[in-house]
């Protein structure tokens, strides 16, 4: 029964909250708005949902709104929209014919509500070009749907629906808009879709049927003091926007903004209006014309290079806590007095050596001009800062580091030569321990050097397959010396499968010698 007057009691409200809204003050002229609007309708219900674009085909609807100004933060609306909305889903664990689930239906719905606007000269300013705004309806929906694998249409004549959602109003004029907006449906209606919560097949969501309507619309707004079409103009004796009906000051000055009733308006409340205030959105002073001096310096902020720390306006602003003629803001080190030239930072000395720690290759260790603030620890002639064995004498043409002699170097290429490993393997044969073990003494002898163990193959099999084993070569023979006293930062292993011969594979005399694992010292 209800159902059935509920047209009647949509018109009927909303003729009683136009006629209602006349009788309050209004800050708008065009207090009047019919939108024109396209958009996507998207599904939601027992089959699953295609909220967010995230299901095609997408369903068109078009709708028209009228819209009434109530206060400077609600409006009264009704609306009207129809449309096509639908959803085809596989559901695999269903038998059929219930597996092919879907439906298109038509709707056509009116609704009547109300909108609060955030440019309510409250929060965001009436004349804003985007103006975001939040909106609830209550109304009926005819519903007309066509069911997979049913062969009637169903009918719903006149179902409750209610709706929320938001928008952006992008004002081009007083007359002109455009309105991007967002709405959930919720329907009150379970079966259009053919697949109602009470039948225990295609259930996902127990809710009743609800869809998006995303819009893209065009408002006209006109009303009282519009002109034309016989409407009377209200009277408005400064010329301020707003009826002198509803004018609490009437005498505003000419251009100055005013508030919704009215009056001059000082949005951040410091006495001071916005047409002269050149900071009106923050309290300030007059003297700044309306901008704030946040540390009470005499500078203003916007000129202020230190706004929350009282300074001078020798140094625009900051103070000099130090002293030392550096302001605070450029002074890194602006508790201690320093120098210009070091960003207000005394230059130290740390150990004592007589060159200043910016100047100093050892500033923790004290040395000598000649070797840039370095000692030379080890007595040959390489200052520490470029000695790489700075407690090992050696040469100058080898880091500060001794000599490599050729008959230790043919010591080591001949210790790798004897070792072998199990075939296709990286176990190490126990016969190569006596080799890897002189290997272990030689480096010892040259704690100073790093070792970079590098493994080879033949060309025997696959390239891949090769250049792992190769890798896995030189870390198992890594492993060893480190177990037996070389320190593993000095090592290194590298695996380079067959890509570096020393012989030809042809032979098998080649093949082996290409089979080897190399030892390279450096510093």
């Amino acid at each position: 029964m209800i159902l059935k007057k509920l047209p009647k009691i949509l018109l009927t409200g909303l003729f009683s909250v136009c006629l209602g809204a006349g009788l309050q003050a209004q800050n708008n002229a065009h207090n009047w708005g019919i939108e024109l609007n396209g958009g996507i309708n998207e599904y939601q219900g027992d089959l699953g949902a295609a909220l967010g674009f995230a299901r095609f085909p997408n369903y068109q609807g078009i709708g028209i709104s009228l819209g009434r100004y109530l206060t400077p933060s609600f409006d009264a609306l009704f609306s009207l929209n129809t449309g096509d909305l639908g959803f085809y889903s596989t559901i695999d664990w269903a038998p059929a014919p219930q597996k092919y689930a879907g439906f298109r239906a038509n709707l056509t719905h009116g609704q009547l509500g109300f909108r609060f606007k955030f440019a309510n000269d409250r929060i965001l300013s009436s004349t804003a070009i985007i103006q975001p705004y939040l909106q609830a309806t209550y109304g009926g929906v005819n519903i007309y749907s066509r069911i997979n694998n049913e062969p009637d249409f169903y009918t719903e004549p006149l179902a409750v629906i209610t709706a929320g959602g938001l928008g952006f109003n992008i004002r081009f004029s007083d007359a002109f808009s455009m309105r991007l907006q967002s709405m959930y449906n919720y329907t009150f209606n379970d079966v259009f879709d053919g697949s109602p919560f009470s039948n225990g097949v295609h259930t996902r969501y127990k809710m009743s049927d609800a869809f998006m309507y995303h819009s893209l619309g065009v408002v006209y707004h006109f009303g009282a003091g519009a002109g034309g079409g016989g409407v009377k103009t209200l009277k408005d004796t400064d010329n301020d926007g707003v009826p002198n009906k509803y004018d609490k000051c009437k005498n505003t000055r000419e251009s100055y903004k005013v508030d919704s009733v009215g009056c001059d308006l000082d949005t951040d409340k410091d006495g001071i209006t916005d047409t002269e205030d050149k900071c009106p959105l923050v309290k300030g002073l007059s003297q700044f014309n309306g901008c704030p001096d946040t540390d009470e310096d005499g500078i203003q902020d916007s000129e202020d290079a230190c706004p929350d720390k009282a300074g001078t306006a020798e140094y625009k602003g900051c103070p000099d806590t130090d002293g030392d003629g550096v302001p605070d803001n450029l002074d890194k080190c602006p508790d201690v007095p320093g120098l210009k030239d070091r960003a207000g930072c005394p230059r130290p000395d740390t150990d004592g050596d007589g060159l200043f720690d910016d100047e100093d290759k050892c500033p923790k260790v004290a040395g000598s001009k000649e070797g840039m603030g370095c000692p030379d620890t080890d007595s040959d002639g390489v200052y520490d800062w470029e000695d790489a064995c700075k407690t090992t004498p050696g040469l100058k043409t080898n880091k500060g580091c001794p000599e490599i002699k050729k008959e230790v170097i043919q010591k080591i290429a001949l210790a790798a030569k004897g070792i072998y490993f199990e075939t296709n393997s990286d176990v190490i044969k126990e016969s190569s321990f006596v080799n890897l073990d002189k290997l272990a003494t030689i480096l010892n002898e040259y704690p100073d050097a790093n070792v970079s163990i590098e493994g080879h193959t033949d060309s025997d099999g696959d390239d891949a397959k090769n250049l792992d084993l190769s890798q896995r070569r030189a870390d198992a023979v890594k492993a060893y010396l480190a177990s037996h006293g070389i320190a593993a930062s000095r090592l290194t292993s590298s695996g380079f499968g067959e890509t570096k011969p020393v012989a030809d594979n042809k032979s098998s005399a080649g093949k082996a010698k290409n089979r080897r694992v190399d030892f390279i010292l450096t510093y």
